[in-house]
């Protein structure tokens, strides 16, 4: 009978280590190409697997010191959850960044591939002009059409490839200007003035929306940081009566419930002061 408890242990046992050990392979390469992914298409070259092990390392370091410097389990629990989606946080903010300096780009890019195009230059060399003497983002992502184009890849090709990888409006505005006029003729150079100007007016109208809605952004922030500080400040005035808020079962679950309204709440705010131009 013992020796069938102990063989029953040790499967299950075993059986533990392969699941555990599965999901960890599965994740790692999930984690690597979603980095590697995320880091190529904003032109970062940074090993998958070095940023792997940083964060891995971050989310076994950061609870332990919050538990011997504060001894609030609760909170090194949310430190530990927020070090773990680290990562996928820092690509969003990244890629957002890249994307507003790629828009903000494009009114003075556009005008300058007009101008070129106007003193006589052909569409490529205008290209090749912009990709010089503009800044990145921008000039990485024409400089990369132009390498795709000199090893046989169309023009169009390109141009709708940089369309797909960056996937914004108005990229997508100016393959297809190019695109069409190359197909059914025109003066580009005008269409490409237009667009810039359009560009411009839908930017000056995009920055009005986001005064606008600040105030919003900014009492959305207040609400969600407002219980935190009342509850910093009770815990400094009745530490005895907070005390169960972070040592029980019961006030585990008052954070929980209370986080979870805070985040839904979040959600709706945005919802509501989030408007498409």
């Amino acid at each position: 009978m013992a020796t069938a408890v102990s063989l029953l242990v040790a499967l299950s046992v075993m059986l533990v280590i392969y699941v555990l050990s599965r999901s960890w392979g599965q994740y790692s390469a999930r984690f690597q190409s979603d980095a590697k992914t995320s880091l190529e298409d904003m032109f970062l070259f940074i090993d998958p697997q070095r940023l792997f092990f940083i964060n891995l390392a971050m989310v076994a370091v950061v609870p332990v010191l919050i538990i011997l410097l504060t001894g609030a389990v609760p909170l090194a629990v949310i430190a530990g959850v927020a070090v773990f989606v680290l990562p996928r946080f820092a690509y969003s903010v990244l890629k957002k960044r890249r994307e507003a300096k790629l828009i903000e780009q494009m009114p003075d890019a556009l005008n300058m591939m007009a101008g070129s195009m106007r003193s006589g230059a052909s569409l490529a060399i205008a290209m090749d002009l912009v990709a010089t003497e503009s800044a990145p983002p921008f000039s990485q992502e024409l400089s990369l059409v132009l390498r795709e184009q000199k090893l046989g890849v169309s023009l169009e090709d390109a141009l709708e490839s940089f369309a797909k990888r960056v996937n914004l409006e108005d990229v997508n505005l100016m393959v297809a200007a190019i695109v069409i006029s190359k197909d059914v003729g025109g003066n580009l150079s005008e269409v490409l003035e237009r667009l810039a100007s359009t560009l411009r007016s839908k930017a000056a109208l995009e920055g009005k929306i986001r005064a606008l809605t600040s105030q919003g952004k900014l009492q959305g922030v207040i609400v969600g940081l407002l219980p935190v500080f009342l509850a910093f400040v009770l815990f400094q005035m009745e530490p005895e009566a907070m005390a169960p808020l972070f040592t029980t079962y019961y006030g585990y679950g008052v954070i929980a419930v209370v986080s979870v309204l805070l985040i839904l709440g979040g959600v709706f705010i945005k919802k509501i002061i989030t408007i498409d131009v």
